[in-house]
C-alpha cells in the first residue's frame, strides 16, 4: 500500500493536522530554506506527535555530526538527503547511526544513466518529483529502489500518480499561506484517497 508523507512541518497546528490525518511519515526541514527547523524546535513540535509516525529529517550537504546529534536526540528517525551527497557520504552515516537513508534524485534527459547509479545507491530509498517521472513514465519500471513521489497533489492527481507509478509513498509539502483548518482538508483528501490504492 502507498504511504503518505508530509513535509514542511513548521508549527503546532501542523502537528495537529498530522495526528489528525495519520500519513506514515511527516518531513522535518533542517536545511535552508523557510521550512528551516532548529533541533530544539523540532524537539518540542514532535513531543505531540502521534507515536506511529515516523519522523524523516531532511538535510541539504550537512556535516554527518549534525545529522548523527539529531538523530541520537530523538528528533528524526529517517534520514532524507536533499543536496549532493556523495555514495561516500551515505555509506559513512549508516556506519555511524543506524537509520534508514532516502536519497533525493533528480531525472535527465539522459535517465538511463542516472537509473543505473540510483540502483546502486547505498540509500535505502529514493525521492523523486513528480514532475521527473512524468516526463519519463519508463523509469519508474527500472527503479530496483523503492521510491518517494513529491509534487503538490490533488486527490485526483495522486490517484492518476499511485496507478501508473506505484511509488512507495507520496511526498506533499504543507503550504504555509493556509489556514490550518485548509490545510487539514487537503491532505485529509489526499490521504483518503492514497488509502484506496
Amino acid at each position: 500500500m502507498t504511504k503518505v508523507k508530509i513535509s514542511g512541518i513548521r508549527t503546532a497546528d501542523d502537528i495537529a493536522c498530522a495526528n489528525e490525518v495519520q500519513p506514515e511519515f511527516v518531513g522535518l526541514v533542517f536545511c535552508d530554506g523557510r521550512y528551516r527547523l532548529t533541533g530544539n524546535i523540532a524537539s518540542k513540535l514532535i513531543f505531540g506527535l502521534r507515536p506511529e509516525i515516523k519522523t524523516v529529517g531532511m538535510f541539504k550537504n550537512q556535516e554527518i555530526g549534525e545529522i548523527t546529534a539529531l538523530l541520537s536526540a530523538g528528533v528524526a528517525d529517517w534520514v532524507e538527503l536533499c543536496g549532493d551527497e556523495s555514495e561516500d557520504f551515505i555509506r559513512a552515516l549508516k556506519l555511524r547511526a543506524e537509520v534508514k537513508v532516502i536519497k533525493r534524485c533528480s531525472l535527465s534527459v539522459d535517465f538511463e544513466k542516472d537509473i543505473l547509479k540510483i540502483n546502486e545507491s547505498f540509500a535505502d530509498y529514493i525521492s523523486v518529483s513528480a514532475r521527473d517521472l512524468v516526463r519519463a513514465p519508463e523509469t519508474h519500471e527500472l527503479l530496483k529502489k523503492p521510491f518517494f513521489v513529491t509534487g503538490s497533489f490533488t486527490t485526483e492527481s495522486v490517484g492518476e500518480l499511485i496507478k501508473s507509478f506505484s511509488p512507495f509513498a507520496v511526498d506533499a509539502v504543507i503550504s504555509p499561506e493556509n489556514r490550518s483548518s485548509v490545510n487539514r482538508y487537503v491532505f485529509k483528501g489526499l490521504c483518503d484517497e492514497v488509502l484506496k490504492y
